[in-house]
């Protein structure tokens, strides 16, 4: 497999495939019914990061902005591809993700760039031409997650290039509405949100980790973004959640001698969205209108308690969880993501202002009797 032959035509018995990213088209191509899958498995339900499939083939004035090619290789074939480019090419590198950088290889009309998860030694690599990307990788279940992890990076990036605030929040919805649940790592935020969307009336789980808040006329649209839901055993036991063991989840469970049964523990068993309604029996909801803020702290010692918060304390925690455009969470835009639309950079005082209509609560919980009765005062706060 040659440098020049991949800038060519789709291969031959691919799997091709048309995403809609925030209304820009996306052609996806891939000879991996893993990896396939895998993209059908992550952005669920349709709207997930602004994401929806839109095959077949759009029409001729919707021709796709990019191509992302994912083909599978032989490590040998793949050690066989860098090493061409790098006797051909200009040596650098990039930045994969924040202060994590890689070796790249510039050769005028394409750019190969090494990919290797900083947790594993499996090593890719990834041939970027003009409006084509086309990842070759081994044949594993490592290897299928790099074509989701790349839909997901173009996602994001056009999202905050067209002025999404960014904030390290997780979410539900009650009637209709999505409450941000923000806090620091470690403070529970994914604990509550599940935990509430298990218990709530007219209810919904929207996303882990990452929200993406997009101002519009009436206030803001939060759209959730598909990272797995990571939880360990103490926070299954703060939701109630003891048949655990009869799960068949497609990560697995964290092996025997690991930290998972602590309650901040590292080892985390981590659920798509199709597993956590699944397993955990909640709706799943991709985006919603703003309704309020949670501000959570999740401790098997902790006291029960439910309040506003205050202004100061909420811009606090706000501010320090907000991932502004300049945050590099993804490393530097080494895809060149193609974006039609630009907007200014989302301002963290309007939301702040906003929010003074809206409840914004802090609460104290450590089991799950405090969960059912967090459940029943924020219904009675809400409704008045």
């Amino acid at each position: 497999m040659r440098v020049s032959e991949l800038a060519g035509g789709d291969p031959a018995g691919a799997t091709t495939r048309y995403l809609l990213v925030r209304s820009r088209p996306l052609k996806i191509v891939t000879t991996s019914a893993g990896a396939d899958g895998l993209v059908s498995e992550t952005f669920w339900p349709p709207g997930m990061l602004g994401v929806t499939d839109t095959s077949p083939e759009p029409e001729p004035e919707s021709e796709p902005d990019l191509t992302v090619v994912d083909l599978t290789c032989d490590p040998a074939g793949i050690h066989e591809l860098l090493s061409e480019a790098a006797a051909g090419a200009v040596r650098g590198s990039y930045e994969l993700t924040r202060n994590y950088r890689l070796p790249r290889f510039d050769g005028g009309a394409w750019t190969v760039f090494t990919l290797q998860d900083v947790n594993s030694d499996e090593v890719a690599a990834l041939v970027r031409t003009e409006g084509r990307i086309t990842l070759v990788r081994p044949q594993s279940t490592l290897g299928d997650r790099w074509l989701t992890r790349i839909i997901r990076d173009v996602a994001t990036r056009i999202a905050k290039a067209e002025g999404s605030l960014v904030l390290h929040s997780s979410a539900f919805v009650h009637d209709g509405g999505a409450y941000l649940v923000i806090g620091d790592s470690g403070a529970g935020k994914s604990t509550t949100a599940v935990a509430l969307a298990r218990l709530l009336p007219a209810s919904g789980w929207m996303g882990n980790d990452r929200m993406h808040l997009d101002r519009q006329a009436e206030g803001y649209r939060v759209t959730a973004c598909p990272l797995p839901l990571a939880v360990n055993k103490g926070s299954l036991d703060v939701m109630g959640v003891t048949d655990f063991g009869s799960w068949s989840v497609r990560a697995g469970f964290p092996p025997p001698g690991s930290d998972w049964d602590r309650f901040h523990g590292e080892d985390k068993l981590k659920l798509s969205s199709q597993e956590v309604s699944r397993y955990l029996g909640v709706r799943v909801v991709p985006d919603a209108p703003l309704a309020g803020v949670l501000l959570p702290r999740v401790d098997l010692t902790a006291e029960y308690s439910l309040e506003p918060a205050t202004p100061g304390h909420a811009a606090e925690v706000i501010k320090r969880n907000c991932f502004s455009l300049d945050d590099n969470l993804y490393g530097e835009d080494w895809l060149n993501v193609p974006v039609r639309r630009r907007a200014a950079p989302p301002s963290v005082g309007t939301f702040l202002e906003h929010l003074t209509g809206r409840p914004v609560l802090r609460c104290s919980l450590g089991s799950a009797a405090d969960v059912a009765k967090l459940a029943d005062e924020f219904q009675e706060i809400v409704r008045s």
